[in-house]
């Protein structure tokens, strides 16, 4: 490629990533003028664009309507987008015939990759040729630092929000110039944390920040979403009349985990917390805060599957009171002796108490829950009724016992180990 010449999409094939790409149509147009690189995974796209850019795309949003596909093409025709490039496999399989004739006849190139690729590599590549060829003009240039600054400023527009800093007219505001004023006030916030390879977390970021808004916006939430350290956080708002809310963010959440990204990437953890959901835009920072405490609690305490803040019950009780006492002197008061006879003779007794009562004194169930014959399972019963005394399943003494195993699930095991008990 020459230097100081513009960029053409027929440039951009001899770039990485690029040396299997097949174009599928439009070939007429391989002298359009690349000037920015975007990757796309909505369906409205209009207010995105400024013109000239190439577009990425795994097709998620219209991955199953060929009509949406065609909606999204000449969108990107109107706005005079450069071209588009398709991964092909991970959501897509075929290329209508429809689009193609569309491609053709204005002239649109469409780039198909047949295998995976990165996406994010791609576009910083093109991005730093782009700029150290001087490929823009002065004033493109005036007007990415604007739009980064934009960029920056958004983001700390909606830390703000997340903080509780904003009165309601200047969220009604922000919302009415994003042209994202939803139907309803409710909304709630959603906490993501993944656990990824180093070096891939932030090509896997990108792709998880496009999934979310697909998902979610399919499933009638308006989202906003900020960075906050190695987080992501998603401000969900309700676009739909019906109250089923927990139910259609619990459907966006395993649909998300049930995605074949997710699921290619065997080794990666994703957690998912969702705060209360709030009857008040101006109280988001509310449900901000729970989404934090059900995080922290799923990571503690192994409970990814437990999503919502108000499905936690007697945890989100626990966790206050760690505020105010030391918790760790109360499970040592309760179930000190089962806890030093299990170290000692590895008795599995503190396991055996806690499902015995979680089977409400059933030993036929107990003793098959644990898998072990009722003879053993009433040698430890005996050692329980020795260590906690003969009454430990009366009432309130039960109650106590249940709610200190509780205490214990939720500390962490290194604290406890500290205890000299």
């Amino acid at each position: 490629m020459k230097e100081h010449l513009p960029l053409m999409v027929s440039d951009i094939l001899s770039r990485k990533h690029f040396e299997q790409a097949i174009i599928l149509a439009g070939e007429e147009g391989l002298n359009r003028i690349v000037k920015w690189v975007h990757v796309v995974e909505v369906t409205n796209i209009g207010n995105l664009l400024n013109g000239d850019e190439l577009i990425l795309s795994t097709g998620v949003a219209w991955k199953e309507d060929e009509g949406l596909f065609i909606s999204i093409l000449n969108q990107l025709v109107e706005n005079q987008a450069a071209g588009l490039c398709i991964e092909m496999g991970t959501y897509l399989a075929e290329i209508p015939a429809e689009v193609i004739v569309i491609a053709n006849k204005n002239k649109f190139p469409i780039i198909i990759f047949q295998k995976e690729v990165p996406f994010v590599e791609i576009t910083q590549d093109i991005h730093t040729f782009i700029i150290n060829n001087q490929h823009r003009k002065i004033s493109d240039l005036r007007e990415l630092y604007a739009q980064e600054k934009k960029r920056v400023e958004e983001i700390e527009w909606l830390q703000s929000w997340i903080e509780g800093e904003h009165p309601l007219d200047e969220i009604n505001e922000y919302l009415l110039h994003h042209d994202s004023k939803p139907n309803s006030s409710e909304a709630l916030v959603l906490v993501a944390k993944v656990h990824c390879i180093k070096e891939k977390c932030s090509q896997d970021g990108t792709y998880l920040k496009l999934l979310y808004r697909s998902v979610f916006e399919q499933n009638g939430f308006v989202l906003f979403s900020v960075e906050k350290r190695n987080e992501l956080i998603l401000i969900l708002l309700n676009n739909r009349p019906n109250k089923n809310v927990k139910e259609r963010v619990k459907k966006a959440i395993l649909s998300i985990k049930d995605s074949e990204f997710i699921r290619k990437k065997g080794t990666t953890k994703l957690y998912m917390a969702a705060g209360k959901v709030v009857e008040r835009l101006t109280d988001i920072h509310k449900s901000f805060q729970s989404a934090k405490e059900t995080l922290r609690i799923q990571q503690e305490m192994s409970k990814e599957e437990t999503y919502f803040y108000e499905d936690l019950h007697l945890y989100r009780l626990i966790s206050h009171m760690s505020k105010h006492m030391d918790l760790q002197d109360l499970v040592v008061e309760y179930l000190q002796p089962v806890i030093h006879y299990d170290r000692k003779y590895n008795g599995k007794l503190l396991e055996t108490l806690k499902v015995y009562l979680e089977c409400n004194g059933s030993k036929q169930e107990t003793a098959n829950k644990l898998f072990i014959v009722r003879q053993t399972l009433y040698h430890r019963l005996q050692k329980l009724e020795n260590l906690l005394g003969e009454d430990f399943m009366n009432h309130e003494k039960r109650i106590a016992l249940e709610f200190m195993l509780l205490v214990k699930d939720y500390l962490s095991p290194q604290f406890l180990e500290r205890k000299s008990i």
